[in-house]
């Protein structure tokens, strides 16, 4: 088996940064997205959108970090949520009780709402 591949990109617009990572998250691949959410947060981005639509895995590792996430926002006033997350990783979601914590919507513009 070959190893997880994680791409991200990133956009901010009307003051919503909304990031986009494709492939897998992953313990492998955590440091990865870890690194995007800090670069994002401490640039002032405290409206954040996750794009799930070309994500096809998220482990424990990666709801770890969409946690903190929440937390930090949370201290500087900030929301997220979480946009056009595959089934596969829905379910993820709902098994570890973040859809109870983050809005998930079935849009990028019904997620941009919420923040």
């Amino acid at each position: 088996m070959g190893e997880a591949l994680l791409k991200i990109s990133e956009s901010v617009n009307d003051g919503i940064c909304v990031i986009t990572p494709s492939g897998d998250i992953d313990a492998h691949t955590a440091p990865q997205f870890k690194e995007a959410i800090e670069k994002n947060i401490a640039s002032g981005n405290i409206r954040i959108v996750f794009d799930f639509s070309s994500l096809n895995y998220i482990s424990s590792a990666g709801i770890g970090l969409l946690n903190a996430a929440l937390n930090s926002l949370k201290g500087k006033g900030g929301k997220m949520s979480i946009a056009c997350a595959t089934p596969s990783v829905n379910d993820t979601l709902e098994v570890m009780y973040f859809t109870r914590k983050v809005p998930v919507r079935k849009n990028i513009d019904s997620a941009k709402k919420d923040v």
